[in-house]
């Protein structure tokens, strides 16, 4: 018989201390499997709130050069004009649509306060997730403010304010506009960005009828980086000096983030690894005193040493394969009981908020059975060099 089916059938004996090895580290990988899917959920959630929150786009095509005073340039009015028909005449491209920011001092009454704000167009992404802030295309003048900002100045639907900007000649510019959406806490932009004014009304506040940047978003966000390339060349090609940027390189909170997830992520890990090596190296040391005698009869029988340390590392690499399996039903069972938990709250009469849903990263999974595999092998190599280096004589007369 061969080893592997010698390791195969030792573990389906059904001993108590391979079964404890196997739940054990089955549950080690349900935490991590469960761990990844919060990162990725947190990361759809950064995604999100950087795309859509903050109206940075999928991508984003700024201009290529710098003034002489070291100042960004902006696209002219015809610039920007040919951008926006060009990118929306790429596959993929459900929005094209110029923005430029502001900031200054906004006041209403005996208030004021400073705003940080983006002049948008009022256009939504064609079968996509609504941008928050709606502007009235009939009112030119009207603006949306988020929830923070509308506090401060006790603003409502209706208020009218005063907003006062620096022009790019360093000269301030006073506009009166008038409140016509308050961003709820819940679907509010950034705090970067509280105010969203028309494009026209923020040009006038920065008294210019260049466009800083025109903002892309795309049907489907995974082929970013083809739109990105694709977009990069017909620019090039019309004789647009333009830089195509993705919305990580856009957003300042993505970095430091990811940089958050990845530590956390990379800890868990370490932990759980760092359990399944300790869990295989007991279980293959006690397996192989417990078998002294096994190991001895099978020498005398005439199988090899190699023969000796296949059986134990396949035996180890079999119970990583069962615990795997096990992990892999039992992150999905739970997976799929808390969704189905909380998707029938979310239905109930009255509730508003929206569910936390638990994803699976199979792509971190796909890498964690990997490593598992690998970690168990190298648990048990120590302890089967020593079974099949082990004296065949004092083993059979113990």
């Amino acid at each position: 018989m061969s080893p592997a089916r010698l390791a195969l059938r030792s573990l389906l004996k059904g001993n108590a201390r391979s079964i404890l090895a196997i739940v054990l580290i089955a549950a080690s990988l349900c935490v991590l499997d469960l761990f990844a899917g919060h990162v990725a959920s947190e990361r759809v959630r950064v995604e999100y709130q950087a795309v859509i929150g903050e109206r940075l786009g999928h991508l984003a095509i700024v201009p290529g050069a710098s003034g002489a005073a070291g100042n960004a340039v902006q696209f002219s009015a015809d610039e920007a004009l040919r951008i926006i028909r060009l990118a929306q005449a790429s596959p993929g491209v459900v929005l094209a649509a110029p923005q430029m920011r502001v900031q200054g001092i906004a006041a209403s009454g005996a208030r004021s306060a400073l705003f940080f704000g983006e002049g948008i167009v009022p256009e939504q992404p064609a079968g996509g997730r609504p941008l928050p802030g709606k502007l009235d295309p009939a009112r030119p003048d009207g603006v949306a403010v988020g929830s923070d900002l509308a506090h401060a100045l006790g603003l409502s639907r209706g208020s009218k304010l005063s907003l006062t900007g620096t022009t790019l000649d360093a000269r301030a510019r006073t506009l009166e506009v008038e409140v016509v959406d308050i961003v709820g806490a819940n679907d509010r932009p950034a705090a970067r960005q509280p105010l969203l004014l028309p494009f026209a009304v923020a040009q006038a506040l920065l008294d210019t009828e260049g466009t800083e940047r025109i903002v892309v978003y795309l049907a489907d966000a995974q082929h970013a980086d083809e739109r990105r390339l694709a977009l990069a060349a017909a620019l090039h090609g019309a004789g647009i000096a333009a830089q195509v940027k993705s919305w990580q390189e856009q957003s300042s909170a993505y970095a430091s983030e990811r940089g958050a997830f990845d530590i956390a992520f990379d800890s868990v890990a370490g932990m759980v690894f760092a359990v399944i090596a300790a869990t295989m190296a007991a279980t293959s040391s006690m397996s192989v005193l417990e078998r002294r005698r096994e190991v001895a009869t099978l020498r005398a029988l005439g199988m090899r040493s190699s023969g000796i340390f296949i059986l134990f590392v396949t035996e180890a690499l079999w119970m990583a394969l069962a615990a795997v399996a096990l992990s892999l039903l039992g992150s999905s069972l739970v997976a799929w009981t808390v969704n189905r938990a909380a998707l029938t709250y979310a239905s109930l009469p009255g509730v508003t908020s929206p569910p936390m849903l638990v994803e699976l990263d199979f792509y971190r999974m796909g890498m964690g059975v990997l490593t598992v595999l690998a970690v168990a092998m190298l648990g048990a190599l120590v302890p089967a060099f020593k079974a099949a280096r082990s004296a065949i004589a004092p083993a059979l007369a113990a």
